[in-house]
C-alpha cells in the first residue's frame, strides 16, 4: 500500500495552495492589521486563541484523532456524531465559565476587552472543536481538494472580518479566529450533509466501547499538547502585559503562519495516509522518515533566512515600532524550525495506540515551556532571555517526542511485517 512520490506530493501540493490561499492572506494583512489594531489587541487575541484552543482540542473527546482508524464508515459516522455532542456540551459549560468569570479574566491577563468580548471564547471552543472533527473526515477520506478548499475558506473568511470590522475595534481581531473557522466549516457542508443521519444508539455505543482509550485519554493529552503551545503566551501576558504579549504575538503570527500551512498541509495529508496504512497493516516509517526529513530541510533554509533578515524585515513591513518583534523572531526561529518537521508526524503516537507515550509526553512538554518563561520571568529576567530559554525548551521537546515516534513506527513494522510474513506462509501452503 505504499504510494510513490508521484501519488504523494501532489496531495501535499493541493492542500498546500488552499493553505497558501487562505493563510497567506492572513500573513498579507498583517501589516494593515499593526495599524488598525493596537499591541493590546494582539495580546487580547493571544488569550482568546490559547483558551479557545485548548478547550477546543479536549472539546472532541478525541473522536478527530480515533475515526481516521476506524476500520468502518458505520463506526467513523458515530464517533462523528460522539465528537460533535461532547463539544456541543464543552461550549456550553464554557459559556456559562466565560460570563462568570469575564472581570477576572480580564484582570488575571491585563486585557480589559476581555470583559465585554466573554462571549467569543464559547463560540471560538465550538468553532474550533467542530472544525477539527469534520477535518478529520476529509482527511480520512483523503479528500484533499476539500481540505485544500476548507484551508482557502478559512483564511479568506478570517481576513475578509479582521478588515471590515476594524471600525468595531478589538472584536474585529479577535472575532475572527472563530470566523475564519465556521466559514471553513461552510465550506465543507456538502461534505457533512446526511452523514449521522443512519447513527442509531447501538453504534455510538460500540464505537465509544471500541475506542475508549482516544475518549478516555486522547483529550487531556490534546489539551495538555495545546497548553503547552498556548502557555508561554498565557505566561508572557500575565507576567510582562498585553503590550509585551503583542509585540511576541506578532512575531508568533508571523512565524506560526508559514509553519502553520506546511505543517498542518503535511499533516491532513499524513493522517489520511497513516490512517490508510495502519487500518490496512501496512508499513509506515518509511514514509516517517521522508516527511522529516524534507521537512527539516525546507525549515532550515526558512530559519537562516529570519536570522539574517529579521529586523530590518519586520520594521519596513509592520513599521518601526515593531521591530523588537523581529529581534525576537531571530531567537525563535531555530525552534520553529525543528517543529515544522516533527510537529505533523506527533499524531502517529496515538493513532499507533500509543496514547499513554502521547499524554507523558504531552504533560512533560508542557512543564518544560511553562518552566522556560516562568523561571527567567521571575528572576527579573528580559523578554529576549525568556524567549531563548523558550526556544530551547521547544528544541528539546519536540527532538524527544520524535524519537519516541520513531520507536512506535519500528515497532509497528515489525508486527505488520510479521502479519505479512503469516499472510504469504499460509498462502503458500
Amino acid at each position: 500500500m505504499r504510494s510513490t512520490p508521484r501519488q504523494r506530493l501532489p496531495a501535499i501540493a493541493t492542500i498546500l495552495l488552499g493553505t497558501v490561499l487562505g493563510q497567506g492572506l492572513v500573513v498579507a494583512i498583517s501589516p494593515l492589521l499593526t495599524r488598525l489594531y493596537t499591541p493590546a489587541d494582539f495580546g487580547t487575541l493571544a488569550v482568546v486563541t490559547a483558551v479557545a484552543s485548548i478547550l477546543g482540542a479536549g472539546a472532541t473527546l478525541g473522536t478527530d484523532r480515533a475515526l481516521v482508524v476506524a476500520h468502518d464508515t458505520a463506526t467513523a459516522r458515530a464517533l462523528v456524531v460522539l465528537g460533535l455532542l461532547s463539544t456541543l456540551t464543552v461550549g456550553a459549560g464554557t459559556t456559562w465559565a466565560s460570563w462568570v468569570l469575564r472581570h477576572d479574566a480580564a484582570r488575571w491577563f491585563a486585557a480589559p476587552a476581555l470583559a465585554e468580548l466573554w462571549w467569543v471564547v464559547p463560540v471560538t471552543v465550538v468553532a474550533v472543536g467542530a472544525q477539527r472533527i469534520a477535518s478529520a473526515v476529509l482527511a480520512r477520506q483523503q479528500r484533499h481538494r476539500s481540505i485544500a478548499v476548507r484551508n482557502a475558506c478559512q483564511g479568506v473568511g478570517q481576513s475578509v472580518w479582521n478588515l471590515t470590522m476594524a471600525v468595531a475595534g478589538p472584536i474585529g481581531l479577535v472575532g475572527g479566529l472563530a470566523v475564519g473557522r465556521i466559514a471553513a466549516l461552510l465550506g465543507m457542508v456538502r461534505f457533512r450533509r446526511g452523514d449521522a443521519a443512519r447513527t442509531t444508539p447501538r453504534t455510538l455505543s460500540a464505537a465509544a466501547r471500541d475506542h475508549r482509550r482516544f475518549l478516555l485519554i486522547t483529550p487531556w493529552s490534546s489539551m495538555l499538547n495545546v497548553v503547552g503551545q498556548q502557555a508561554p503566551s498565557l505566561l508572557i501576558a500575565a507576567l510582562h502585559g498585553s503590550v509585551a504579549a503583542g509585540f511576541v504575538a506578532l512575531t508568533m503570527r508571523v512565524l506560526g503562519a508559514p509553519v502553520g500551512m506546511v505543517a498542518d498541509a503535511t499533516a491532513q495529508y499524513a493522517a489520511g495516509a497513516f490512517g490508510l496504512r495502519i487500518r490496512s497493516a501496512d508499513p509506515v516509517r518509511g514514509l516517517l522518515v521522508r516527511l522529516v526529513v524534507r521537512l527539516a530541510l525546507a525549515g532550515a533554509v526558512a530559519a537562516l533566512v529570519v536570522v539574517l533578515l529579521g529586523p530590518a524585515v519586520f520594521s519596513t513591513v509592520f513599521g518601526p515600532e515593531w521591530a523588537v518583534s523581529g529581534t525576537y523572531a531571530q531567537v525563535l526561529v531555530p525552534a520553529f524550525a525543528i517543529q515544522v518537521a516533527v510537529s505533523p508526524v506527533t499524531q502517529l503516537l496515538s493513532m499507533l495506540q500509543r496514547q499513554g507515550a502521547q499524554l507523558v509526553w504531552d504533560g512533560a512538554r508542557l512543564a518544560l515551556s511553562a518552566s522556560a518563561v516562568l523561571v527567567p520571568s521571575l528572576l527579573g529576567a528580559p523578554m529576549p532571555v525568556a524567549l531563548v530559554s523558550l526556544a530551547s525548551a521547544m528544541a528539546i521537546s519536540y527532538a524527544a517526542v520524535l524519537l519516541l515516534v520513531l520507536r512506535a513506527a519500528r515497532i509497528h513494522d515489525r508486527t505488520a511485517h510479521a502479519a505479512l510474513d503469516n499472510r504469504s506462509v499460509k498462502c503458500d501452503m
